[in-house]
């Protein structure tokens, strides 16, 4: 009998049982792998053991800074190794783009507390005596980067975690019962079966395979990478091998413009190498090890590379001491993989991480298994954030095949995938077309960023559109910038297909949107609710809109993005006398937005769209253009307006007669790009960028969508404990002149060169005239006029705290 069986005794699952065993006091712990341990077949064990903490995403420098940490706390499992080299890390640039780029990075890591220093190229070869400084611009030095020995870690993660290991034992079968997993079946004739309460899979690059018979997809694929011990250095030749400090006294060293990186082992280099044609491997065709023999012919242009850098390796023919293909696991994002499933109560994945990020995981894992909530927000690692496209197979293929040729890309925040693309359209996608639409991705829809045909409002409207220059000016346009004030001035038509619709319907449907959200629930039919779902520890899960359909029947508008794991959460909370289902293929969406809106309207409608005959924050069947469609008053932009949700069949006539309607009207096809430096402008908040789990609703400025006086809610008595001890820190509105920093997120905010916070979310604001930006503060720098400053590409540039929102505080036009 056990608690929990782990599956996988790689640096993640031996990870998981540690962190259940030695931080939460669990016992009857059980590891199962079908190979060796410590020393297993899995990834953990080849890999050259680098850990990369620097990152431009906050949860992954979360995730690899505490695994750092925790990694220099351990033991090795012999006295004949070190497991962690506290050398640090070099990330190094032979471009002028990619020197921009880590001085990007360099504010991003300020910005999550790891300590990095820009380094010239002279610097850099200061660091690396063997090293040629010609092909370099310069290098980030990150102190908490190190090297380790993966399979030591997992050693001395098992020894401390008291779990009892079964090697050469492969998992068979899970046997459910009511639900829930009831048993292991293994096919270690000593323990064939294994009565347990949970079971993780943390089988990694084997894991898709495994998980998919219980109906847990878990989208990532293997791919071969190379890497060479090669020859000996001159300059190391009188290191000894018997003397374990002299193993490595180098740090991580990653040439960036080349994707590949280099380590130290004793007397010789070794070498790792991304720049090749991507062999990607299905999970169910890996084999018994992640070891494939070497192809020398994907490292003819590495070692050309290697000769540019390393002086001593010119003219040499390519030596190698050893030589393999190690497979690692990309996923379709490139994060990690983890929840409890859905259709299996108990059963969780771990999956789709390396060694960096391996210790957080587990910790993250661990800490969701047992108190149902994790310290840092798992939106971006949750196993139900994929929408059904991104599980297909051939999908997978092609964005992790993707994601293998881009590993060190530089990739702009505003960049759209670059591959697959058309892979959902919405109705209006060949309208949208004709009109000149440049895309972006979202969720797999093709949704417009802005329209070329809009292209003369940008003359009409130049004097209040900054010019932007190179960062800044990438994946954005003036046009953007028209479209926002072109909505201001009559009004826009917005695709809002990307939203999806959670329906609840049932008995007990009403006391159960009461209790899964924040806000009341018990309006009248046809009210429209801004609310909140909060975790059991108060954080904010998401906001949302919930329009009240009847009686007994309530719709929960949530992003298409996040969609799975919103319907997952509805439907594990569902009572059973309420039925959860996702209505999202059935309607398009589209929103009429902007001061001519009702005039708009009215020509399409006979419903009265008065503020006494359909009031602000109301919501009800109508007929545009002869098509029955739910219609609601609000606006995400801060104007007036209808948001329309239409049966997908008949979108087209809705669009059209819209446009038509319109066309006296000033009314302007507008993207993606305006809506959100519109929704800026008005304060509203940006979920998974302004709001998550890691912050409560009095920090985020949403506390009065909090009602304290019902008698329960989620998250209710954490709420309470919230308000009563009132926030530390409050989510800000900052105002920048000058408009060469193009803030963009994730930029660290100083006073008086003491880091405050950092930005959230940011934008130009076309209607104030100025960059806007949100930032956590402590409520005594949270003071309209503190001035403060933003560190943008490593350079100061003054900010000052604002009064929210900057455009019509008293919503007066919403209102109109």
């Amino acid at each position: 009998m056990a608690r929990v069986v782990v599956v996988g005794g790689g640096i993640v699952g031996a990870g998981v049982a540690y962190h259940l065993g030695v931080v939460h006091g669990w016992e009857d712990i059980v590891v199962l792998d079908q190979g060796e341990l410590p020393h297993n077949p899995g990834s953990t064990s080849h890999a050259p053991g680098g850990v990369v903490v620097a990152s431009h995403a906050k949860l992954m420098a979360d995730l690899a800074s505490y695994s750092s940490k925790l990694y220099s706390t351990l033991d090795p499992i012999d006295d004949q190794h070190i497991n962690y080299f506290a050398a640090g890390g070099l990330e190094m640039a032979r471009t002028p783009e990619r020197w921009e780029d880590l001085h990007r990075l360099h504010s991003a890591c300020t910005a999550f507390g790891i300590e990095t220093h820009l380094l010239s190229a002279d610097e850099t070869v200061a660091h690396l005596d063997f090293m040629d400084p010609r092909p370099l611009a310069g290098s980030l030095y990150v102190k908490e980067s190190a090297l380790v020995r993966g399979y030591h870690i997992v050693g001395d993660f098992l020894a401390k975690s008291g779990a009892t290991v079964y090697p050469h034992t492969a998992l068979g079968d899970v046997e459910v019962s009511n639900g829930r997993v009831a048993a292991v079946m293994t096919t270690n004739p000593e323990v064939p079966r294994i009565e347990t309460e949970y079971v993780v899979i943390a089988a990694n690059i084997w894991s898709p395979a495994l998980t998919r018979q219980f109906g847990m997809e878990v989208p990532l694929r293997a791919f071969e990478h190379p890497y060479v011990i090669g020859p000996s250095l001159d300059q190391w030749k009188h290191y000894d091998r018997s003397v374990l400090a002299d193993e490595n006294h180098y740090p991580l060293i990653r040439d960036l413009d080349t994707a590949m990186y280099y380590r130290r082992h004793w007397d010789r280099i070794g070498i790792g190498s991304y720049f090749h044609e991507a062999h990607m491997v299905r999970s169910e065709d890996v084999g018994p090890s992640a070891l494939r023999p070497f192809t020398p012919s994907d490292f003819v242009a590495a070692w050309a590379f290697a000769q540019e850098l390393v002086p001593e390796l010119r003219g040499q023919n390519v030596e190698y001491e050893k030589a393999y293909n190690g497979m690692f696991a990309f996923s379709v994002d490139g994060y990690p993989i983890i929840g409890e499933s859905q259709t299996i109560g108990g059963l969780w994945s771990a999956n789709a991480s390396w060694i960096t990020h391996a210790g957080g995981v587990a910790k993250s894992v661990a800490e969701w298994m047992v108190s149902g909530t994790t310290e840092w927000d798992m939106r971006q690692a949750h196993l139900y954030r994929f929408s059904r496209h991104a599980v297909e197979a051939g999908f997978v293929d092609r964005i992790t095949s993707k994601n293998y040729r881009e590993i060190y890309d530089i990739i702009h925040p505003r960049q759209p995938l670059t591959e697959p693309r058309n892979v959902r359209l919405t109705p209006f996608h060949d309208r949208q077309v004709a009109a000149g639409a440049c895309f972006t991705t979202f969720a797999g829809y093709e949704l417009p960023n802005w329209y070329e045909s809009n292209a003369d409002l940008v003359e009409r409207y130049r004097s209040q559109i900054p010019e932007r220059a190179g960062w800044g000016a990438q994946f954005w346009s003036a046009i953007q910038g028209a479209e926002h004030l072109a909505t201001r001035k009559n009004a826009g038509l917005f695709d809002l297909t990307g939203l999806s619709i959670i329906e609840v319907s049932g008995a007990g449907a009403a006391r159960y949107a009461d209790e899964l959200c924040s806000n009341r629930m018990d309006g009248t039919v046809g009210a429209v609710t801004y609310t909140c779902w909060l975790t059991s520890q108060g954080g904010i899960k998401r906001d949302l809109t919930v329009a009240r359909l009847g009686e007994d029947r309530f719709w929960m508008f949530v992003g298409e993005g996040t969609l799975p794991m919103d319907l997952h959460w509805a439907q594990i909370n569902a009572p059973h006398d309420v039925v959860v289902a996702d209505i999202s293929d059935a309607y398009s969406a589209l929103g009429v937005f902007g001061p001519n809106a009702r005039l708009i309207m009215e020509k399409v409608t006979d419903e009265g769209l008065t503020n006494d005959t359909f009031g602000y924050y109301t919501g009800r069947w109508m007929n545009v253009a002869g098509v029955e469609v739910y219609g609601m008053r609000i606006s995400y932009v801060g104007e007036l307006g209808w948001e329309l949700h239409i049966p997908m069949a008949q979108s087209l006539e809705v669009w059209d007669a819209l446009v038509a309607a319109g066309a006296d009207h000033g009314l302007a096809l507008v993207g993606g790009g305006a809506m959100d430096s519109l929704r800026l402008e008005k304060g509203y908040r940006l979920w998974g960028g302004d709001i998550y789990t890691e912050y409560n609703v009095y920090e985020a400025g949403l506390g009065w969508t909090a009602k304290l006086d019902k008698f329960s809610f989620v998250g209710k008595e954490a709420t309470a404990a919230a308000k009563a001890a009132g926030p530390k820190k409050v989510l800000t509105c900052l105002t920048v002149d000058d408009p060469g920093a193009t803030l963009m997120g994730n930029e660290p905010v100083f006073s008086a060169d003491q880091k405050v916070g950092f930005v959230t979310t940011a934008n130009f604001g076309y209607s104030v005239g100025k960059m806007i930006a949100y930032a956590y503060l402590p409520t005594d720098v949270a003071v309209a006029g503190t001035e403060l400053e933003v560190e943008y590409f490593a350079r100061r540039y003054a900010a000052k705290v604002a009064e929210e929102p900057l455009f019509d505080p008293r919503m007066e036009r919403m209102k109109a």
